[in-house]
């Protein structure tokens, strides 16, 4: 096939189609608009549903993914979760986190406090991008 005629017949497939694109336009149905706590300047988010965001986050999410740049303390910010100071203390004790290194000079983990970042679910980088395949960060 020559590229005229190649181009001659992607040219009459391109105006084949631009009645069915016209018509598909014209029955197009909108959504209906809905009215969301969070719109506007004076918006909020539902608590409650931030806490079980968390709480998926936790259970699901940070097996593979990482929220590193976070610290168990903005949990209790407002505008977020808004998590107790006594539920961020819980919540960070139940991390392990490496520290150190210590008299002896090793390191060691301990329970997680309010000032800690999230902790990786990889031990490094090489570790992270092997599990994601090649993707960092995961």
């Amino acid at each position: 096939m020559s590229m005229i005629s190649f181009r001659s017949a992607a040219f009459a497939a391109l105006l084949a189609a631009l009645p069915l694109t016209a018509q598909a336009a014209a029955e197009r149905v909108e959504p209906p608009a809905l009215a969301w706590s969070f719109s506007g300047p004076f918006g909020t988010f539902d608590r409650a549903q931030l806490q079980r965001g968390y709480k998926v986050y936790k259970e699901v999410c940070a097996g593979c993914h990482a929220a590193s740049l976070l610290r168990f303390r903005n949990l209790s910010q407002p505008g977020g979760p808004e998590f107790t100071a006594g539920q961020v203390t819980a919540l960070a004790a139940t991390y392990q986190i490496a520290d150190g290194p210590n008299d002896a000079g090793e390191m060691f983990e301990r329970p997680g406090r309010a000032a800690d970042a999230f902790p990786s679910p990889f031990p490094n980088e090489q570790a992270a991008r092997a599990a994601n395949g090649g993707a960092y960060p995961p």
